[in-house]
């Protein structure tokens, strides 16, 4: 309630778009991860990936994992038949498991590629002023919700990943856009706590795409793709309709040098220029450093997300219920209070303030991602996960925040862009490394994820702490960038002559 009564100081409207924007995502998301949990299904009907010997009954399903080949796992059916201890409907079948190379694909570059070229791509366009985002936004959300009911309609491996090339296409507008808006209805200081509501779309539509899991047995993947499709369609009208395109704002703390009256900086005026002179913006070390940190906490994720029925497949444990509420319970109240608590330490101590957020968020995290991995409990193990959510969830928000507030206003968007193109291809091919390291390591998947994800947290804190000393070195130089880094500084002051349109009191470039 406390998050939400601070935004409504920025205004009821805003806050109401903040909502419907966290839905849009939430949606992006629940679309994302169905894949997820209707794999098995799916392969066994279109037949890809691998497969292996396994029973519906966990009395029988010991003795089936043994089998390694169709002919053993036949073997072991007529042993089945033959033994007092198991009768016909306990037999061991052979079936696709929903996991392999063809699946891993279809988790990671299929979609990744399309998902972050198209994004760095369009995303300038949000920046310009005659783009209407919130009428893009509309159409990508009622495109990329069709690309998921036209997924339940594939009748052959290639079908699936034509369609998820289009999910990604349509899905890499949403978080650019939606960030541009949400950088115009929101102060500087309330951005990571928008940021972090925003993101509640993340963990509310990844819990219900598992909650999804337990329709997938009574209607079927393909009528769960619908399912989960349909909701995005009446949410673009809903966006469309009620959503207004906001004035334009700038509170960057790099300065616009050369600003015209309104607030533009000159830019070059061909395309390639423009978008050399923004990546120029963005190659700084605590951006760099920001965006590869935020990969490897992305990449734990998505390897969890599609490895988490697979690594508790071997016990007796529901795992689509327990995922239907942990990441939305964990996440929502991670994303809240680690967005609240960067802003008030973003007052304090300037970008430091989010850093130092980050860094002892992560450390906070580390030991219960360990526990997720090793608690022979699983309950034990799924209480662990909603412990790591908790505290480690806060890092997307607030590292977006961290990219928007250090770049020009002009570059704003383009920067989420590139940020998203680094952890999404950090993150989302990771799950191609899955099977190779199966293999590889003495234990398989628990040693794959202890690397994967356990470690990301350890890794994450330490290099977020290396960029937090990179800034206070910054400040001893006194250079005028290091001073705008370490303060909590107002848009509106003046610093060793810096002035301009970005630093007056009626600042907004629209």
């Amino acid at each position: 309630m406390g998050t939400l009564t601070l935004l409504l100081s920025a205004g009821t409207y805003p806050t109401y778009v903040l909502m419907v924007l966290m839905l849009v995502y939430l949606v992006n998301q629940m679309d994302r991860y169905v894949l997820a949990v209707s794999s098995k299904a799916m392969a066994n009907d279109i037949h890809f990936g691998d497969q292996h010997c396994t029973s519906d009954t966990n009395g029988t399903k010991a003795v089936c994992t043994n089998a390694t080949d169709q002919k053993s796992c036949e073997s072991v059916v007529s042993v089945a038949y033959l033994s007092d201890s198991f009768n016909a409907s306990n037999a061991c079948k052979w079936e696709y498991s929903g996991t392999g190379i063809e699946y891993e694909l279809l988790a990671g570059p299929v979609f990744i590629v399309m998902f972050t070229l198209v994004g760095v791509t369009l995303s300038p366009m949000a920046d310009r002023k005659r783009t209407n985002r919130r009428g893009w936004l509309s159409i990508a959300v009622f495109l990329w919700s069709f690309m998921n009911i036209l997924t339940s309609f594939a009748t052959s491996y290639w079908h699936l990943v034509l369609a998820r090339l289009g999910l990604g296409i349509f899905e890499a507008i949403c978080t650019p856009f939606a960030v541009s808006l949400i950088n115009d209805y929101f102060e500087r200081n309330l951005q990571g706590t928008a940021l972090g509501v925003y993101n509640w779309g993340i963990y509310i539509g990844f819990s219900m795409a598992f909650a999804l899991k337990l329709a997938v047995k009574s209607i079927g993947w393909r009528w769960t793709f619908r399912v989960s499709g349909f909701p995005g369609i009446l949410l673009a009208f809903v966006l469309f309709f009620t959503v207004r395109e906001p004035e334009r704002r700038s509170f960057s703390i790099t300065p616009d040098v050369g600003a015209d009256p309104e607030g533009n900086p000159p830019l070059p005026k061909t395309k390639l220029m423009r978008v050399l002179a923004m990546l120029r913006e963005l190659m700084r070390f605590e951006i760099i450093l920001v965006a590869l940190t935020s990969g490897v906490r992305s990449a734990g994720g998505y390897v969890l997300a599609y490895s988490v029925n697979e690594f508790f497949s071997s016990r007796d444990v529901n795992v689509a219920f327990y995922m239907s509420w942990v990441p939305l319970v964990g996440g929502v109240l991670g994303a809240a209070v680690g967005g609240f608590a960067s802003d008030y330490l973003s007052k304090k101590y300037g970008l430091q303030g989010r850093l130092m957020l980050l860094v002892g968020s992560q450390l906070l995290a580390a030991p219960f991602a360990f526990g997720v991995i090793y608690l022979p409990n699983p309950t034990a193990a799924f209480i662990s996960l909603l412990i790591t959510f908790m505290f480690g969830e806060s890092y997307l928000g607030v590292s977006i925040a961290i990219v928007t507030t250090v770049v020009s206003s002009r570059a704003r968007t383009f920067a989420v862009a590139v940020f998203i193109f680094v952890i999404s291809n950090i993150g989302g091919n990771a799950t191609l490394l899955v099977p190779a390291m199966n293999e590889a390591l003495p234990n398989g998947l628990a040693d794959t994820l202890t690397i994967l994800y356990c470690s990301g947290y350890v890794v994450a804190a330490i290099s977020f702490f290396i960029t937090l000393m990179r800034m206070r070195s910054m400040q001893e130089l006194h250079t005028p960038a290091s001073m705008l880094l370490d303060v909590g500084l107002d848009e509106t002051e003046d610093f060793d002559g810096l002035s301009g349109p970005l630093y007056d009191d009626d600042d907004d470039d629209a």
